[in-house]
């Protein structure tokens, strides 16, 4: 993407930026690459409970994709037809649910993911994951899987119970919780 189609993006919200940083963020969590050298983009995951940022991370597509190929297949085909079957198309930004018609006022306590894929400074697209739909997702995912971002956590996130939060699903340029 070059920068005149970046400029045509609005800018990525204060709420995606990093709570620990107080900035946006500006490398990938896995691969310590500044995110803004990535034409195809980025993706920022953050997870919301009672109004505290618990967790979050920004990841290059590069990076994103390679933890997909790590995860089994079972679970890559679980869920992208569990993504299929609820995404709601005529649904985007952070109030609600992507999957399913919990809004953030409806959640109680309100624990829920932001993702967000991006570009430069520039927002593609942002949902909002309830905590219930993360739960249902994270019972999709097979063992390897499991084991794969308990060691994506481990690594990046030292101190951090790896089973606190839901294993991520399926990465394209517009997935939910990755």
């Amino acid at each position: 993407m070059n920068d005149d189609s970046q400029s045509d993006l609005p800018p990525i919200p204060e709420e995606l930026h990093s709570e620990y940083e107080e900035r946006p963020f500006r490398c990938c969590t896995r691969c310590g690459e500044t995110l803004a050298d990535f034409e195809e983009g980025y993706r920022i995951s953050k997870v919301i409970k009672s109004g505290e940022v618990i967790f979050e991370y920004a990841l290059c597509f590069p990076c994103m994709e390679r933890m997909m190929e790590e995860s089994s297949e079972e679970s890559q085909q679980r869920l992208m037809e569990f993504q299929n079957e609820r995404m709601r198309e005529d649904v985007s930004g952070t109030y609600e649910c992507a999957l399913c018609d919990h809004t953030r006022d409806t959640l109680k306590p309100p624990e829920f993911a932001l993702v967000a894929g991006c570009v430069g400074s520039g927002l593609l697209d942002s949902h909002l994951v309830c905590i219930h739909c993360m739960e249902e997702m994270s019972a999709l995912v097979s063992e390897k899987t499991r084991n794969q971002w308990n060691r994506f956590v481990e690594e990046n996130f030292p101190g951090v119970p790896s089973d606190f939060v839901p294993t991520p699903t399926e990465g394209s340029p517009s997935p939910i919780f990755m």
